[in-house]
């Protein structure tokens, strides 16, 4: 009997102890966790950056939701502009939109608190220098009352802002750190446009190649914020795209013609008039306070460079930038970094743009998500990368405030090392465009 016993077969539970002891001992657990983990990180999972975005998002609106709703702090003071531009569109003096005095008046209406301190408004005007085709926009929200437009604006920026970025990486994730950056933030705030045209440029990228005339008809209602757009036409003549080129230069024509038709012609002169006033109220006289303009031209200006040799060495960084853009688009990269190139060197390349334009680089950021990593030979790990430029540019926009500083190079240089890493790394095919 004891012999027959010691014959047997062990029992099942004394069977599994031994193979899971055995697996542990062999390292096959150790494997096993890491490529688990390996395929955590190529499909983007990062909890503790998901946390980190939890918080960051839940501090701001703990922050921001009393003032917006008790009144205070001005919300809305940049859509204000766009709202009683488009009132008088709306009562057939499109033109006068662009004539500050009058416009000033139809602000003070809706905030009254700019007759006074902390709002000087005759040192920091608030000019409407969109091109005239903006006009359908405002004036269609002037049918409605303020508050009522504001919120619809609002709430139509932040719903393709999300649809825009689920396109580019469906993931709940990167949602959160859409919202999270302070940028949205900054635009929610005062009403700006700068998230409905970063929205539109992420659209644009995303049917470049799959849906060509759908992109071109994309690029060609850009032409409400052209700085965004600069680049645009280099790229698709750099590649070949020319179905998107002839597209856009097509229907960006007609734009035109239907607004001169609907507001008249003379609001071309009007725009003409009022980019001349902000370009000597921003670039030359200094009437804005230099560290509100986040480009290399604002940092040498804030720095004490005079305008000369500051706009000259910022047309020399425009055209580095501009130049590295085509050079990467030529080359056979991942189609997500050659998306965050341009729009990483599209705020390069305008000497102007603000705090809130620095939505382009949260969605560089979530393009590089989608950029494939080479398994040896990195400088860093795909989450490493994607945590410093999501703390750089959580940092970097709330310490703008406090030090009231210029910021976007330096968030714009972190964004371009981060693509130079990806574009070095052996081994690495390129991916297809997607949209």
């Amino acid at each position: 009997m004891e012999i027959g016993h010691s014959l047997a077969p062990p029992p099942v539970a004394v069977y599994n102890r031994l193979h899971f002891k055995q697996f542990l001992v062999s390292g096959s657990f150790m494997n096993g966790f890491g490529m688990v983990r390996a395929r955590a990180e190529r499909n983007g999972y990062d909890r503790a950056l998901a946390i980190a975005c939890l918080i960051v998002l839940g501090f701001t609106l703990y922050c921001v939701l009393p003032k917006v709703v008790d009144g205070t702090g001005a919300t809305g003071l940049d859509f204000s502009c766009f709202w009683s531009a488009g009132k008088m569109a709306l009562d057939g003096h499109a033109a006068t939109a662009y004539d500050w005095p009058r416009l000033r008046q139809a602000i003070i209406q809706i905030h009254p608190s700019l007759n006074y301190a902390p709002f000087p408004v005759y040192e920091v005007p608030i000019p409407f220098f969109y091109p005239p085709f903006f006009l359908f926009a405002a004036a269609l929200l002037a049918l409605l009352p303020f508050p009522t437009a504001f919120w619809i604006w609002s709430t139509a920026k932040l719903l393709c802002w999300a649809l825009v970025v689920s396109a580019i990486r469906p993931r709940f994730a990167v949602l959160l750190l859409a919202f999270a950056v302070p940028a949205v933030l900054y635009d929610f705030i005062v009403g700006q446009s700068s998230l409905l045209a970063a929205s539109l440029l992420g659209a644009i990228l995303l049917t470049l190649d799959r849906r060509p005339i759908v992109s071109g008809f994309l690029i060609a209602l850009l032409i409400f914020k052209p700085q965004y757009g600069v680049l645009l036409p280099l790229v698709l003549i750099a590649t070949g795209r020319w179905t998107v080129f002839i597209t856009a230069s097509l229907v960006t024509p007609v734009l035109l013609l239907l607004t001169g038709l609907t507001f008249g012609w003379d609001t071309f002169e009007g725009f003409r008039e009022a980019a001349v006033f902000a370009t000597t109220q921003f670039h030359l006289t200094g009437t804005l306070a230099w560290y509100k303009l986040q480009s290399v031209y604002g940092v040498l200006r804030f720095a004490g460079f005079g305008y000369g040799s500051a706009m000259a060495l910022h047309v020399a960084v425009a055209a580095a930038a501009a130049t590295w853009t085509l050079i990467i688009w030529r080359r056979n990269v991942s189609f997500a970094v050659r998306a965050a190139s341009l729009l990483v060197a599209t705020l390069l390349v305008s000497p102007y743009f603000a705090i809130y334009d620095t939505a382009l680089l949260a969605l560089a950021l979530i393009f590089l998500m989608n950029a494939p990593m080479a398994e040896h030979g990195s400088l860093l790990s795909n989450r490493s990368e994607l945590r410093i430029g999501f703390g750089v540019l959580v940092l970097a926009g709330f310490t703008y405030p406090v030090a009231l500083v210029p910021v976007g190079p330096f968030m714009c240089a972190t964004l371009i090392a981060m693509i130079w890493m990806r574009c070095r790394q052996p081994g690495v095919k390129s991916d297809l465009a997607y949209g």
